[in-house]
Protein backbone atom coordinates (compact mmCIF):
# COMPACT_ATOMS: atom_id res chain seq x y z
CA UNK A 1 0.00 0.00 0.00
CA UNK A 2 2.51 2.79 0.68
CA UNK A 3 4.27 4.41 -2.73
CA UNK A 4 7.63 3.80 -0.86
CA UNK A 5 8.73 0.84 -3.65
CA UNK A 6 6.92 2.13 -6.27
CA UNK A 7 8.87 3.43 -9.89
CA UNK A 8 7.31 5.60 -12.04
CA UNK A 9 8.28 7.11 -15.18
CA UNK A 10 5.55 8.40 -17.41
CA UNK A 11 7.45 9.07 -20.44
CA UNK A 12 8.46 5.76 -20.65
CA UNK A 13 5.18 3.90 -19.69
CA UNK A 14 6.93 2.78 -16.81
CA UNK A 15 4.30 2.59 -13.65
CA UNK A 16 5.59 -0.64 -11.50
CA UNK A 17 5.24 -1.59 -8.26
CA UNK A 18 6.17 -3.66 -5.50
CA UNK A 19 4.15 -6.71 -3.83
CA UNK A 20 5.43 -9.08 -1.42
CA UNK A 21 3.75 -12.26 -3.37
CA UNK A 22 4.82 -14.25 -0.17
CA UNK A 23 2.24 -12.95 1.81
CA UNK A 24 -0.58 -14.03 -0.99
CA UNK A 25 -1.92 -12.82 -4.33
CA UNK A 26 -4.53 -13.57 -6.76
CA UNK A 27 -3.31 -13.07 -10.36
CA UNK A 28 -4.76 -14.25 -13.78
CA UNK A 29 -3.01 -16.98 -15.48
CA UNK A 30 -2.05 -14.54 -18.28
CA UNK A 31 0.76 -12.70 -16.05
CA UNK A 32 2.27 -15.58 -14.99
CA UNK A 33 2.82 -17.00 -18.61
CA UNK A 34 4.28 -13.32 -19.26
CA UNK A 35 6.52 -13.89 -16.47
CA UNK A 36 7.90 -16.99 -18.26
CA UNK A 37 8.06 -15.06 -21.48
CA UNK A 38 10.04 -12.23 -19.66
CA UNK A 39 12.70 -14.44 -17.95
CA UNK A 40 12.96 -15.97 -21.62
CA UNK A 41 13.77 -12.09 -22.47
CA UNK A 42 16.57 -11.32 -19.76
CA UNK A 43 19.89 -12.40 -18.98
CA UNK A 44 18.52 -13.24 -15.48
CA UNK A 45 21.01 -15.77 -13.79
CA UNK A 46 19.78 -18.82 -12.80
CA UNK A 47 20.46 -18.25 -9.51
CA UNK A 48 17.87 -15.67 -9.33
CA UNK A 49 15.05 -17.90 -10.45
CA UNK A 50 14.53 -18.57 -6.93
CA UNK A 51 13.28 -15.35 -6.26
CA UNK A 52 11.72 -14.79 -9.34
CA UNK A 53 8.59 -14.13 -7.34
CA UNK A 54 10.16 -10.46 -6.14
CA UNK A 55 10.26 -9.76 -10.01
CA UNK A 56 6.77 -10.72 -10.25
CA UNK A 57 5.12 -7.31 -9.51
CA UNK A 58 7.68 -5.12 -10.64
CA UNK A 59 7.12 -6.54 -14.05
CA UNK A 60 3.78 -6.40 -14.38
CA UNK A 61 4.24 -3.15 -15.13
CA UNK A 62 1.45 -1.86 -12.88
CA UNK A 63 0.58 -0.53 -9.04
CA UNK A 64 -0.10 -3.50 -7.14
CA UNK A 65 -3.41 -3.47 -5.90
CA UNK A 66 -3.28 -4.35 -2.05
CA UNK A 67 -6.02 -4.66 0.73
CA UNK A 68 -4.75 -4.10 3.65
CA UNK A 69 -5.52 -6.98 6.15
CA UNK A 70 -4.09 -8.35 9.31
CA UNK A 71 -1.44 -11.53 8.53
CA UNK A 72 -1.33 -14.72 9.68
CA UNK A 73 1.95 -16.50 10.20
CA UNK A 74 2.19 -19.91 8.59
CA UNK A 75 3.25 -23.32 10.47
CA UNK A 76 6.46 -23.92 8.82
CA UNK A 77 9.77 -25.54 9.43
CA UNK A 78 11.59 -25.45 5.96
CA UNK A 79 10.05 -21.60 4.59
CA UNK A 80 12.84 -19.61 2.50
CA UNK A 81 12.76 -16.91 5.80
CA UNK A 82 13.88 -20.08 7.99
CA UNK A 83 16.50 -21.30 5.91
CA UNK A 84 19.69 -19.50 8.02
CA UNK A 85 19.66 -16.06 5.63
CA UNK A 86 20.39 -13.44 8.36
CA UNK A 87 19.00 -10.33 6.83
CA UNK A 88 16.18 -11.15 4.27
CA UNK A 89 15.08 -7.67 3.77
CA UNK A 90 18.64 -6.77 1.80
CA UNK A 91 17.98 -9.92 -0.44
CA UNK A 92 14.53 -8.35 -0.89
CA UNK A 93 15.58 -5.02 -1.80
CA UNK A 94 18.18 -6.14 -3.87
CA UNK A 95 16.04 -7.86 -6.33
CA UNK A 96 13.60 -5.07 -5.73
CA UNK A 97 16.45 -2.90 -7.40
CA UNK A 98 17.71 -5.12 -10.06
CA UNK A 99 13.76 -6.14 -11.41
CA UNK A 100 13.05 -1.99 -11.20
CA UNK A 101 16.45 -1.65 -13.56
CA UNK A 102 15.38 -4.29 -15.81
CA UNK A 103 12.26 -2.84 -16.34
CA UNK A 104 13.79 0.32 -16.73
CA UNK A 105 16.16 -0.45 -19.51
CA UNK A 106 13.70 -2.98 -21.25
CA UNK A 107 11.25 -0.13 -22.21
CA UNK A 108 13.73 2.22 -23.29
CA UNK A 109 14.13 -0.51 -26.00
CA UNK A 110 12.18 -0.16 -29.73
CA UNK A 111 10.78 -3.32 -29.70
CA UNK A 112 8.60 -2.23 -32.49
CA UNK A 113 11.15 -4.11 -35.02
CA UNK A 114 10.36 -7.50 -33.89
CA UNK A 115 6.92 -6.95 -32.67
CA UNK A 116 7.52 -8.29 -29.48
CA UNK A 117 7.55 -6.65 -26.13
CA UNK A 118 8.01 -8.59 -23.11
CA UNK A 119 6.76 -5.84 -20.96
CA UNK A 120 3.10 -4.19 -20.92
CA UNK A 121 3.19 -0.45 -21.43
CA UNK A 122 -0.53 0.83 -20.74
CA UNK A 123 -1.72 1.06 -17.33
CA UNK A 124 -4.32 -0.70 -16.10
CA UNK A 125 -7.61 0.72 -14.85
CA UNK A 126 -8.85 1.30 -12.43
CA UNK A 127 -5.65 4.17 -11.27
CA UNK A 128 -4.40 4.98 -8.18
CA UNK A 129 -6.31 7.78 -7.24
CA UNK A 130 -9.61 5.71 -8.22
CA UNK A 131 -8.87 2.54 -5.84
CA UNK A 132 -11.28 2.90 -2.90
CA UNK A 133 -11.63 -0.19 -1.98
CA UNK A 134 -8.53 -0.55 0.99
CA UNK A 135 -9.55 -3.48 3.64
CA UNK A 136 -11.36 -6.26 3.73
CA UNK A 137 -14.12 -6.57 6.73
CA UNK A 138 -13.05 -9.07 9.59
CA UNK A 139 -15.60 -11.28 8.63
CA UNK A 140 -15.09 -11.29 4.38
CA UNK A 141 -18.71 -10.33 3.92
CA UNK A 142 -17.97 -6.94 2.72
CA UNK A 143 -14.76 -4.00 2.04
CA UNK A 144 -14.29 -1.00 3.49
CA UNK A 145 -13.88 1.71 1.43
CA UNK A 146 -12.85 5.12 1.04
CA UNK A 147 -11.24 8.10 -0.79
CA UNK A 148 -9.14 9.20 1.82
CA UNK A 149 -4.79 8.39 0.88
CA UNK A 150 -2.72 9.30 3.27
CA UNK A 151 0.32 8.75 1.37
CA UNK A 152 1.89 10.53 -1.49
CA UNK A 153 0.90 10.34 -5.25
CA UNK A 154 3.42 7.95 -6.64
CA UNK A 155 3.82 10.52 -9.73
CA UNK A 156 5.83 12.74 -7.25
CA UNK A 157 8.81 11.10 -7.26
CA UNK A 158 10.63 10.15 -10.63
CA UNK A 159 12.47 6.69 -11.14
CA UNK A 160 15.73 7.71 -13.16
CA UNK A 161 17.45 4.06 -13.14
CA UNK A 162 20.19 5.66 -11.21
CA UNK A 163 19.78 4.14 -7.93
CA UNK A 164 22.24 2.23 -5.68
CA UNK A 165 19.94 1.57 -2.97
CA UNK A 166 16.51 0.75 -2.56
CA UNK A 167 16.27 3.03 0.42
CA UNK A 168 17.35 5.78 -1.96
CA UNK A 169 13.92 5.63 -3.27
CA UNK A 170 12.19 5.44 0.06
CA UNK A 171 14.05 8.70 1.09
CA UNK A 172 12.45 10.04 -1.72
CA UNK A 173 8.88 9.99 -0.90
CA UNK A 174 9.42 10.23 2.77
CA UNK A 175 10.43 14.19 2.15
CA UNK A 176 6.62 14.74 1.49
CA UNK A 177 4.02 14.58 4.31
CA UNK A 178 4.07 10.73 5.24
CA UNK A 179 2.63 8.75 8.12
CA UNK A 180 5.26 7.26 10.30
CA UNK A 181 5.51 3.55 10.26
CA UNK A 182 3.72 3.66 14.02
CA UNK A 183 0.95 5.74 13.03
CA UNK A 184 0.19 3.90 9.96
CA UNK A 185 0.74 0.39 12.04
CA UNK A 186 -2.16 2.19 15.23
CA UNK A 187 -4.32 3.67 12.31
CA UNK A 188 -4.24 1.14 9.24
CA UNK A 189 -7.61 1.06 7.32
CA UNK A 190 -8.61 -2.46 8.33
CA UNK A 191 -8.70 -0.98 12.31
CA UNK A 192 -11.93 0.39 10.83
CA UNK A 193 -13.88 -3.19 9.96
CA UNK A 194 -11.99 -5.15 12.36
CA UNK A 195 -14.77 -6.01 14.85
CA UNK A 196 -12.30 -4.52 17.44
CA UNK A 197 -14.08 -1.22 19.17
CA UNK A 198 -10.57 -0.19 20.81
CA UNK A 199 -8.60 0.00 17.20
CA UNK A 200 -9.62 2.92 14.81
CA UNK A 201 -8.65 4.13 11.24
CA UNK A 202 -7.83 7.48 11.31
CA UNK A 203 -7.32 9.84 7.79
CA UNK A 204 -4.06 11.21 8.93
CA UNK A 205 -4.94 13.53 5.91
CA UNK A 206 -8.00 16.50 6.96
CA UNK A 207 -11.01 15.52 4.56
CA UNK A 208 -12.31 17.65 1.89
CA UNK A 209 -15.55 18.01 0.40
CA UNK A 210 -16.07 14.83 -2.40
CA UNK A 211 -14.20 12.83 0.08
CA UNK A 212 -15.94 9.77 1.14
CA UNK A 213 -16.31 6.22 3.23
CA UNK A 214 -18.77 3.63 3.57
CA UNK A 215 -18.82 -0.47 2.60
CA UNK A 216 -19.00 -2.22 -0.12
CA UNK A 217 -21.14 -5.81 0.44
CA UNK A 218 -20.03 -9.12 -1.14
CA UNK A 219 -24.05 -9.99 -1.49
CA UNK A 220 -26.32 -6.72 -2.03
CA UNK A 221 -28.53 -6.01 0.51
CA UNK A 222 -31.42 -4.03 1.77
CA UNK A 223 -29.70 -1.23 3.72
CA UNK A 224 -31.94 0.47 6.54
CA UNK A 225 -29.25 1.53 9.60
CA UNK A 226 -25.62 2.12 9.23
CA UNK A 227 -24.20 3.09 12.59
CA UNK A 228 -20.55 4.84 12.55
CA UNK A 229 -18.21 4.32 16.19
CA UNK A 230 -15.45 6.71 16.82
CA UNK A 231 -12.98 8.27 19.42
CA UNK A 232 -13.73 11.67 18.32
CA UNK A 233 -16.68 13.44 18.31
CA UNK A 234 -18.81 12.79 14.89
CA UNK A 235 -21.29 15.22 15.60
CA UNK A 236 -19.73 17.90 13.52
CA UNK A 237 -21.20 15.80 10.33
CA UNK A 238 -24.18 16.87 11.02
CA UNK A 239 -25.98 18.33 7.72
CA UNK A 240 -22.27 17.74 6.08
CA UNK A 241 -23.01 14.97 4.44
CA UNK A 242 -24.91 13.21 1.44
CA UNK A 243 -25.46 9.16 1.23
CA UNK A 244 -25.40 7.67 -1.70
CA UNK A 245 -25.27 3.91 -2.86
CA UNK A 246 -24.52 1.71 -6.22
CA UNK A 247 -24.69 -1.40 -8.05
CA UNK A 248 -21.39 -3.93 -7.84
CA UNK A 249 -19.64 -1.28 -10.97
CA UNK A 250 -19.96 1.97 -8.85
CA UNK A 251 -19.78 3.82 -11.69
CA UNK A 252 -23.50 5.37 -11.21
CA UNK A 253 -24.66 6.24 -7.59
CA UNK A 254 -27.99 6.98 -6.51
CA UNK A 255 -28.48 9.78 -3.49
CA UNK A 256 -30.53 8.07 -0.32
CA UNK A 257 -32.75 9.66 1.70
CA UNK A 258 -30.89 10.01 5.66
CA UNK A 259 -31.57 10.58 9.04
CA UNK A 260 -28.94 11.10 11.31
CA UNK A 261 -28.67 10.33 15.11
CA UNK A 262 -26.27 10.53 17.95
CA UNK A 263 -26.97 8.92 20.55
CA UNK A 264 -23.54 9.39 21.89
CA UNK A 265 -21.21 12.49 20.81
CA UNK A 266 -18.40 9.37 19.26
CA UNK A 267 -21.51 7.91 17.61
CA UNK A 268 -23.78 8.67 14.30
CA UNK A 269 -26.55 6.39 13.71
CA UNK A 270 -27.70 6.71 10.36
CA UNK A 271 -31.77 5.51 9.06
CA UNK A 272 -31.32 5.16 5.15
CA UNK A 273 -33.81 5.12 2.51
CA UNK A 274 -32.16 4.29 -0.52
CA UNK A 275 -35.27 4.04 -3.59
CA UNK A 276 -35.26 1.21 -6.16
CA UNK A 277 -34.20 2.33 -9.44
CA UNK A 278 -33.26 -0.24 -12.46
CA UNK A 279 -29.27 0.00 -10.94
CA UNK A 280 -30.99 -1.09 -7.23
CA UNK A 281 -34.00 -3.52 -8.26
CA UNK A 282 -35.95 -3.79 -4.80
CA UNK A 283 -33.57 -1.14 -2.89
CA UNK A 284 -30.55 -4.07 -3.08
CA UNK A 285 -27.52 -2.55 -2.93
CA UNK A 286 -23.60 -3.31 -3.12
CA UNK A 287 -22.15 -0.17 -2.17
CA UNK A 288 -23.21 2.29 0.54
CA UNK A 289 -20.65 5.48 1.14
CA UNK A 290 -21.05 8.89 3.39
CA UNK A 291 -20.13 11.84 1.17
CA UNK A 292 -19.11 14.71 2.46
CA UNK A 293 -20.39 18.04 1.47
CA UNK A 294 -17.70 20.48 3.18
CA UNK A 295 -13.96 20.36 4.19
CA UNK A 296 -13.57 18.90 7.70
CA UNK A 297 -11.07 20.75 10.16
CA UNK A 298 -9.74 17.74 11.42
CA UNK A 299 -8.91 14.11 10.36
CA UNK A 300 -11.55 11.62 10.25
CA UNK A 301 -11.48 8.66 12.62
CA UNK A 302 -13.47 5.29 12.95
CA UNK A 303 -13.47 2.37 15.14
CA UNK A 304 -16.28 0.53 14.04
CA UNK A 305 -19.90 -0.09 12.26
CA UNK A 306 -22.78 -1.48 12.16
CA UNK A 307 -24.75 -2.36 8.86
CA UNK A 308 -28.25 -3.45 9.44
CA UNK A 309 -27.24 -5.44 12.62
CA UNK A 310 -23.44 -6.64 11.13
CA UNK A 311 -21.28 -5.35 13.21
CA UNK A 312 -18.01 -4.91 12.06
Amino acid sequence: LPPLHDFLRFDYNMHAGFSWMGTGSYLPREKAQRLLEQRGNTTLAKDRFKVIDMYFSIWTNQYPYQLVNYLTPLDQKNGWSAEGVNDHWSIVFRNMLDAADRLYSALLTNFEVTGRDPFVRQEEQPYVSDRHTRSPCFNDKCLFMTSIDPFPDPKEVVFKGDLRTIEDQSMKFLEFDYPTAEFWKTFAYVHAVDNDPLTCWNSYKVPQAGDSFGLRFVKPTVLNRLTVMSSKALTSLEGQMTVLASDQHGVHWTTCQHTARYPFVHTMALEIACPPTELLPHGMIHQIKVQLDTDLEKSLEICGMDAGGMVL
